[in-house]
């Protein structure tokens, strides 16, 4: 009897990337610690990426003060490299 052939991979985490201050950021980082999110931030910058179970997660909307930069599928430590300066 021959494999049974792989299902599709899962979808890569979606990632966003958020521009606001440093305190509202905070309260909201805290908002997806809560439930399971990785979250990371430099000054007036965040990286804020979906669990595996959330991946494909649809673009969220943010408070009126942050705006978001980016939406991507790069994974949590790319995508801080990349708009963080190496963190986390």
């Amino acid at each position: 009897m021959a494999p049974p052939e792989n299902p599709d991979p899962p979808p890569a985490p979606t990632t966003f990337v958020v521009m606001g201050p440093p305190d509202l950021l905070h309260d909201v980082m805290l908002d997806f610690q809560d439930v399971g999110w990785e979250v990371d931030a430099a000054g007036w910058h965040a990286v804020i990426t979906a669990p595996p179970e959330d991946a494909g997660a649809p673009v969220l909307e943010w408070p009126a003060e942050v705006t978001l930069i980016e939406t991507s599928r790069d994974d949590h430590a790319t995508a801080c490299a990349r708009h963080l300066g190496g963190r986390p």
